[in-house]
């Protein structure tokens, strides 16, 4: 059976798409009901507003579309640093790290800033976040948004109702569990962002430390 690093094993992605779902409802409890990683939603609110002749509601959506993007391109940017650099570890460790101490920068911004600016760099961020983790035992998983994964649970499903095996019953309670982890999150995300509003998102950035320091324990083992 083939080996994987704890970063494509069910745990450690769960976690993080734990993440994703919390910082959802982080966006829509303290900024005005707005979901910073929909961009489904944001593709059709951007069409729709334009359509109507909203040109300023429609450059909000485009904006949070683009922040996502810029994510992506940083993230890449950060593998292609770090390893230029041949850091002897996972990469992705040194991105956790920076993506830690991005969210908890954003837990210092105050209400009062305008609600677009801290969306947008939500967005940013979970952009980046779904470039860093995309495999779980092989098979394709996002963190921070849900219709592929969805989809890969359909396919799940009708492979097990076909081979009724229990090793196809098994990866789909697994992805099961994993694509509704991002519901999970949205639950305590709601709760603690009603709780104590901006700061919330101070849970997820020490969850994110603690993902880094476990793939950092893993790679320490495997050097030994």
């Amino acid at each position: 059976m083939k080996s994987f690093p704890p970063w494509e094993r069910p745990l450690f992605l769960i976690i993080m798409t734990f993440v994703g779902g919390y910082m959802n409802a982080y966006t829509y409890i303290t900024r005005n009901k707005i979901l910073a990683n929909m961009h489904t939603a944001n593709m059709s609110k951007l069409g729709i507003n334009i359509a109507l002749g909203e040109f300023r509601y429609a450059l909000h959506f485009f904006a949070q579309i683009i922040s996502c993007m810029l994510g992506v391109v940083f993230s890449n940017w950060i593998r292609h640093i770090v390893t230029k650099n041949k850091y002897n570890k996972d990469w992705r460790i040194v991105a956790l790290l920076l993506e830690s101490i991005g969210l908890f920068c954003i837990g210092l911004i105050p209400l009062s800033t305008p609600d677009y600016l801290v969306t947008n760099l939500v967005s940013f961020f979970m952009g980046y976040q779904l470039y860093l983790f995309r495999k779980c035992l092989d098979i394709s998983h996002n963190t921070t948004i849900c219709t592929g994964n969805i989809r890969t649970v359909g396919e799940l499903l009708f492979d097990a109702l076909e081979k009724r095996s229990l090793d196809s019953i098994k990866k789909l309670l697994i992805f099961v569990f994993l694509t509704f982890s991002f519901a999970l999150g949205t639950i305590p995300g709601t709760l603690i962002s009603l709780s104590i509003s901006t700061k919330a998102v101070w849970v997820c950035s020490f969850i994110l430390l603690g993902q880094a320091l476990w793939m950092n324990k893993y790679n320490l083992k495997y050097e030994k």
